[in-house]
């Protein structure tokens, strides 16, 4: 599945996403990622500098990922 990134808005401060995690998302979770490959449903709150991202899963095939942007609405 070539890179696809998937978000819906929570609220005026939150994003809910399905994407490939990048070194800066890893980053601004201030979580440690043995294996930063595939795709992650993760928690954005704010934009730019002062965002945090808060990873909730690891997603680990390209079903499962149809699936879930399919269960949130996500486009």
């Amino acid at each position: 599945m070539d890179e696809l990134y998937f978000s819906v808005d929570l609220d005026g401060e939150r994003t809910l996403c399905l994407a490939p995690l990048t070194d800066r998302r890893l980053s601004m979770s201030g979580q440690e990622i043995n294996d930063p490959s595939g795709y992650f449903l993760y928690e954005q709150r704010g934009s730019g500098e002062f965002a945090t991202v808060e990873i909730i899963a690891q997603i680990i095939s390209d079903d499962a990922v149809l699936r879930i942007r399919d269960a949130f609405n996500m486009r």
